[in-house]
């Protein structure tokens, strides 16, 4: 009975991970790759940067988060070792205030 019932589920439930997610803020978000671009995340502090950042984020002493490689306008994924990869171009991240990715 069970085996049945995931098998009737499973073709809605592969539909459902096939298409792309619909976020309030930012649209459709579609998956894209992170390039390792040698951009470097700010390791020097007490907390460690560590998940997504736009390239405009700063501390509150007003040093970036992201100190290589920088483009206000990405999106980068930051590692608490200071690894860091570029997704490229964020919507939400251009502008003088960048949106609610910073950490």
């Amino acid at each position: 009975m069970r085996f049945s019932l995931v098998l009737l589920l499973a073709p809605a439930a592969m539909a459902l991970l096939t298409e792309p997610a619909e976020h309030p803020q930012f649209g459709v978000l579609k998956e894209r790759g992170c390039d390792y671009n040698g951009c470097k995340c700010d390791t020097s502090r007490p907390r460690k940067p560590q998940g997504q950042f736009c390239g405009g984020c700063k501390w509150s002493d007003g040093a970036y988060v992201i100190t290589k490689k920088r483009v206000i306008s990405h999106v980068y994924e930051c590692n608490k070792d200071g690894g860091c990869c570029d997704y490229g171009y964020a919507k939400d991240c251009d502008g003088d205030k960048p949106g609610g990715r910073c950490g």
